[in-house]
């Protein structure tokens, strides 16, 4: 299950320095060319919402996207199906 959050890239701000790439222990950050030159790109599938990439990134191009609950709950269910079958605790004294 992930964090809750991940981060994002706003590309008109991200100059391509590659400085989140460097201390993303996740490999979730590449470099990736576009009209503007080198652009850093989020892997969300990687991304552990840590945000150590966020406080490295000299123009403050990246971002956290916080996941809405219904997004938490749902990796919820697909991580953990078979609680929904478990049978309430009694409580004995």
């Amino acid at each position: 299950i992930a964090s809750g959050a991940i981060c994002e890239v706003n590309e008109s701000e991200c100059i391509g320095c590659g400085a989140c790439q460097s201390v993303c222990q996740y490999g979730a950050i590449e470099l990736h060319d576009t009209p503007q030159g080198k652009k850093a790109r989020v892997i969300p599938v990687l991304c552990k919402g840590d945000g150590v990439c966020n406080s490295k990134c000299p123009t403050g191009a990246i971002s956290l996207k916080h996941f809405t609950d219904d997004e938490i709950f749902a990796q919820i269910d697909a991580e953990v199906p078979a609680l929904a079958e478990v049978p309430a605790l009694v409580e004995v004294h």
